[in-house]
């Protein structure tokens, strides 16, 4: 009884989890890393604001500095950071998302398996002796 329970809260946990889009992840993953939020005020802020492609991280180059700046046109917010900034994004992102030892172990668990169920046959007679 109690797996029939908990099953309604795992379907609303996996559905909230959905609703995060890769704008928002990416948005969320920007500001742990130490992006400031910045809202285009000026004329000129906001013209320049438009001209960056919307929802893709834009690198430019100030004063001998390096902007890594992300745009989101629904929210009318800039999120700005640096160099060290970007660097631990990165390193978020991979944590977070790539993770190799977790990528490398489900891709070794699925050829194991796509082995054992008959593809090894298959597969193995594919490969020159």
């Amino acid at each position: 009884m109690n797996r029939f329970l908990s099953l309604p809260a795992l379907c609303l946990a996996i559905v909230l989890t959905g609703c995060t889009t890769h704008l928002q992840q990416k948005e969320n993953f920007l500001r742990e890393a130490g992006f400031r939020t910045v809202k285009p005020s000026t004329p000129e802020q906001i013209a320049h604001f438009q001209s960056l492609r919307q929802g893709h991280i834009s690198h430019e180059t100030r004063h001998g500095q390096t902007l890594h700046m992300l745009a989101d046109p629904s929210q009318n917010i800039l999120l700005v950071g640096g160099d060290a900034e970007y660097g631990r994004y990165q390193e978020i992102l991979y944590a977070k998302v790539v993770d190799p030892d977790t990528a490398g172990a489900k891709f070794t668990q699925g050829l194991e398996k796509a082995w054992n169920n008959g593809w090894g046959s298959v597969l193995g007679s594919l490969v020159p002796q």
